[in-house]
C-alpha cells in the first residue's frame, strides 16, 4: 500500500478531535479503514472506490490532504476559496471498523461547507466588517481555519495554538469583544501581519453565550470591522444567531450523515448474512463469516473454535500470526471456559484486562486489550463452537458493534450446524457404512484422480484388489453378524496399513480395493503380502473359539501393465482369480 491512500471526506465529531483527522489501518487484506466517532457514537467505513466531483482526499497518519487541486472551491459557484493544505471539517474520525462509505458524502459535507460560508458573508456583509472566521478546534490544543467570508484578507496562518494572541483572553469566557482594538493588543493569530482592527467580537459555537462550560475548546466565530465604534446588542445578537445558525446545521448534516451510515451498515450486514447463507462446507461457512465480521470489526485475530464435553480446539483462523497445532485445550481456569459455561459473551465491554487466560495453554491471544469470545449454540442445546475475535486497537468493540458481532454470530451457528449435517450426509454418500472405510462410488472417483493426476506428473500407481477367502461358509456356518464382524476385522487391518495418501475401499460384499499413489508393482505387491499376513495372524472369535480367517489378493499397476483404466481393474481383478484358483492366502501380479 502506498504511503498516500485515496479516500473520500468522511463525518467528524467537532467536540472531541481536529475537525478532519482520520486514522488509516491496514488489516490483513491491506484495505484503507476509516471509523467515524460522531457525539460518542462510533461507526467504521471502508472506502472502495473514487469520490466523485472530481475531488480526491489522501490520507496519511492523522492529516488530510487534498492533492489534486491546491484549493477547494465550494460547489455553487462562489468565490471563496478553502485552502486546504491541511483541509478541515466538522466532523472528526478514528478508525474503529470497517463499513463502506459513499462518495454521496460529499455532497452533504460540502452543502453544509457552503451553508457555512453564506452565514459568514451575510454577517460580513451586514456588519461592513472585515473578515468573519469560523475557527475549528484539533483536540484542546491546535484550532483551523475551517472558512471564512469573502472579504478576509489572505489567511497567512491555518492552524495555530488554541491560546494563541488575543484568542487566549476566550479561555474562561464564552464571548469576548474589543471596541476600539487597544493598539497594544496581541494581532489576530490568523493574520498577524494584516492592518490592526478597529473592533472585535468572537463567540463559541455551539454552545450559548451565557454557559459557563468553556472547559474545552468549541469552535470560534470571530469577527473584525475598521470601524473603532463599540459592538451594538443587535450585532451581537446576529453573531451568535449565526454562531447557533451554525451549530444547528452542523447537527442537521451531522444526523443525515449518522442515518446514512446506520443504513449502510446494515446493507453490509446483510450482505455478510447473504455470503454466509450461500456457504455449504465448514471451511466455506468459516472463510464467509471472517468476511462478514471484516466487514463490521478491523479485528487483528479473528479464530473459530470446537468445543468438546471439557476441552476446546481451533478449528479456523484468520490472522497473521501462524496458527497452532489442531491441540485440544481445556476448558477449565478460561474465558473461552467461562464463556461457555455460563452462555454468555466476555470479557464485559469487549475489554480483555489479561488477568484470565483467554485460551488455558494457549498465548495466542495474549495482548490483544480489545477481545469478544462468543459461545456458538442454539438455545437448549449444547454450545458446539466458539468464536474469537481480537485486535490490538484498545476500545475496538463500541456497543453496537458487539450487537452486530452477536446477530452475525447467531447465523454462523445455524450455518455451521448445517455446514457439520451436509458434511455428515457428503460423508455417507462416500463411506461404507458397515466398516467405515471408502465406498465403490468414492473409489471410482478416487480412482479417476489417481490416474489424472500420475498422467499429469508422469508418476506411477497401483491397484490392490482383495477377497475374503471362502466368506460364504463364514455366513452359512456362524451367521451374517459374525461375517459382518469378519468384514468388519478385514477393513481394520486395511486402515492400520495404508498411507494418508492412498485409498482403501469396500467395493463389493467381501470384496476390497486399495489404490496406492506413487507405488509401482513390486512396491504393491509388498504392500499387499503386509496385508495378507496380518489377517491370516489374525485371532478373530466366534463364540469363543478362533476361526481362521484368510484373503487372497490379485495386483495390477499403472503404467507397467496397463495405461488404461478400466483394464487395470480387469486385470487386477484376473490376478486375484488366478491367486484364489491357485490355493487362496496369497498374492498373485499381473503378467507374473
Amino acid at each position: 500500500m502506498n504511503e498516500w491512500t485515496s479516500l473520500p471526506v468522511c463525518r467528524k465529531d467537532w467536540i472531541d478531535s481536529p475537525p478532519f483527522a482520520i486514522h488509516r489501518n491496514l488489516v490483513a487484506r491491506h484495505l484503507p479503514l476509516v471509523v467515524v466517532n460522531f457525539c460518542g457514537k462510533q461507526r467504521g467505513y471502508l472506502w472502495t472506490h473514487t469520490p466523485a466531483h472530481g475531488q480526491t482526499l489522501f490520507l496519511t497518519g492523522l492529516n488530510v490532504r487534498w492533492l489534486t487541486e491546491k484549493s477547494w472551491r465550494n460547489p455553487m459557484g462562489s468565490d471563496a476559496v478553502v485552502d486546504s493544505e491541511t483541509l478541515v471539517l466538522p466532523f472528526s474520525a478514528e478508525h474503529r471498523c470497517d463499513l463502506l462509505v459513499s462518495p454521496d458524502h460529499f455532497l452533504l459535507i460540502r452543502q453544509f461547507h457552503q451553508e457555512t460560508l453564506n452565514q459568514l458573508n451575510m454577517l460580513a456583509t451586514y456588519l461592513e466588517a472585515a473578515s468573519v472566521v469560523l475557527l475549528w478546534p484539533s483536540g484542546r490544543e491546535i484550532l483551523h481555519v475551517y472558512a471564512c467570508s469573502d472579504s478576509t484578507p489572505r489567511l497567512q496562518v491555518k492552524s495555530f495554538p488554541a491560546g494563541s494572541g488575543l484568542l487566549g483572553a476566550l479561555k474562561e469566557r464564552p464571548e469576548f469583544l474589543l471596541a476600539p482594538y487597544p493598539a497594544s493588543a496581541p494581532a489576530l493569530p490568523y493574520y498577524p501581519q494584516a492592518p490592526r482592527p478597529g473592533s472585535f467580537y468572537a463567540c463559541r459555537v455551539g454552545i450559548r453565550a451565557n454557559s459557563e462550560n468553556s472547559a474545552s475548546p468549541l469552535p470560534l466565530l470571530c469577527v473584525d470591522r475598521p470601524e473603532t465604534k463599540p459592538w451594538s446588542g443587535s450585532e451581537m445578537v446576529m453573531i451568535k444567531c449565526a454562531a447557533e445558525q451554525i451549530s444547528t446545521s452542523l447537527n442537521l448534516h451531522g444526523e443525515l450523515l449518522l442515518a446514512d451510515f446506520e443504513r449502510k451498515i446494515l446493507q453490509q450486514s446483510f450482505e455478510g448474512l447473504k455470503l454466509l447463507n450461500s456457504s455449504l462446507t465448514l471451511e466455506s461457512v468459516y472463510s464467509a463469516a471472517v468476511a462478514a465480521l471484516q466487514m463490521i470489526v478491523a479485528a487483528d485475530l479473528i479464530a473459530f473454535g470446537k468445543i468438546t464435553v471439557d476441552s476446546v480446539t481451533l478449528q479456523h483462523l484468520d490472522s497473521a500470526l501462524a496458527p497452532p497445532a489442531a491441540t485440544p485445550y481445556p476448558l477449565a481456569d478460561s474465558l473461552v471456559g467461562q464463556a461457555v459455561k455460563y452462555r454468555c459473551i466476555l470479557p464485559d465491554g469487549g475489554n480483555n484486562s489479561g488477568r484470565t487466560p483467554v485460551v488455558n495453554g494457549l498465548t495466542l491471544f495474549d495482548g490483544f486489550p480489545s477481545l469478544l469470545v462468543v459461545p456458538l449454540g442454539q438455545d437448549r442445546s449444547p454450545i458446539s463452537g466458539v468464536l474469537l475475535v481480537a485486535g490490538r486497537k484498545p476500545g475496538l468493540f463500541s456497543r453496537r458493534c458487539r450487537d452486530l458481532i452477536e446477530m452475525i454470530s447467531a447465523q454462523v451457528t445455524i450455518r455451521l450446524e448445517l455446514a457439520h449435517s451436509h458434511e455428515q450426509i457428503n460423508q455417507l454418500t462416500v463411506t461404507d457404512g458397515l466398516t467405515g472405510i471408502a465406498n465403490r462410488r468414492a473409489f471410482e472417483r478416487a480412482l479417476e484422480v489417481m490416474h489424472t493426476r500420475a498422467l499429469r506428473r508422469d508418476s506411477a500407481f497401483s491397484l490392490i484388489i482383495c477377497d475374503i477367502d471362502l466368506f460364504k461358509k463364514i455366513n452359512d456356518s456362524c451367521g451374517h453378524p459374525f461375517g459382518d464382524h469378519v468384514i468388519q476385522q478385514v477393513a481394520t487391518e486395511m486402515k492400520t496399513l495404508v498411507r494418508s495418501g492412498d485409498l482403501a475401499a469396500r467395493i463389493g460384499g467381501e470384496e476390497f480395493a486399495v489404490l496406492l499413489e506413487d507405488t509401482d508393482k513390486k512396491g504393491a505387491a509388498e504392500v499387499a503380502e503386509r496385508l495378507r499376513d496380518r489377517v491370516e495372524k489374525k485371532k478373530i472369535y466366534h463364540q469363543g473359539h478362533p476361526w481362521p480367517v484368510t484373503i487372497s489378493i490379485g495386483v495390477a499397476a499403472f503404467p507397467g501393465d496397463t495405461g488404461d483404466t478400466e483394464k487395470l481393474i480387469n486385470y487386477a481383478d484376473q490376478a486375484l482369480y488366478r491367486a484364489k484358483k491357485s490355493g487362496r492366502n496369497r498374492v498373485v501380479c499381473w503378467n507374473t
